[in-house]
């Protein structure tokens, strides 16, 4: 299911959401647990200390560091919590644990996950906009 690339916006930059949406539906629609999470991230960066000892990103073989969201469908499948974007064609395995963790797993080394939203279904935005987490919306992740 993941990989029907006919599902709007598999494949597309700038497209995560409207696929994340999208295949959230499939899988309630299937009876799969499922949840739609954005998050904000930096990459490309290394760390780097100057010689007053301020800390900065620098550029990572030769790449300026950058700022963005994503967002993603985790689902469940035989115990297992998996992670899939519109860009992968397999979806990834990933630690069940909070959301920002799991989005950090999934992003990985070089990416640094600065806050992670699970969406309701029945409030998804018309936008990419990345939010803290909510005791509310926590406490529905948990229930998942």
């Amino acid at each position: 299911m993941a990989k029907d690339s006919s599902i709007p916006g598999k494949g597309k930059v700038g497209q995560c959401l409207p696929f994340a949406m999208a295949l959230q539906k499939k899988f309630q629609a299937a009876g799969i647990a499922s949840r739609v999470v954005v998050y904000g991230y930096e990459a490309g960066g290394v760390p780097t200390t100057d010689a007053t000892g301020d800390v900065s990103a620098q550029p990572a073989f030769g790449t300026a560091a950058g700022r963005g969201s994503h967002a993603v469908v985790m689902y469940d499948d035989g115990g297992r919590t998996y992670v899939m974007d519109n860009q992968s064609w397999t979806p990834q395995w990933v630690h069940n644990a909070a959301p920002m963790q799991m989005a950090q797993q999934f992003s990985g080394i070089n990416t640094s996950v600065k806050m992670a939203r699970v969406l309701p279904v029945e409030s998804a935005p018309k936008t990419t906009s990345v939010a803290k987490m909510t005791p509310h919306l926590a406490a529905r992740f948990a229930a998942n």
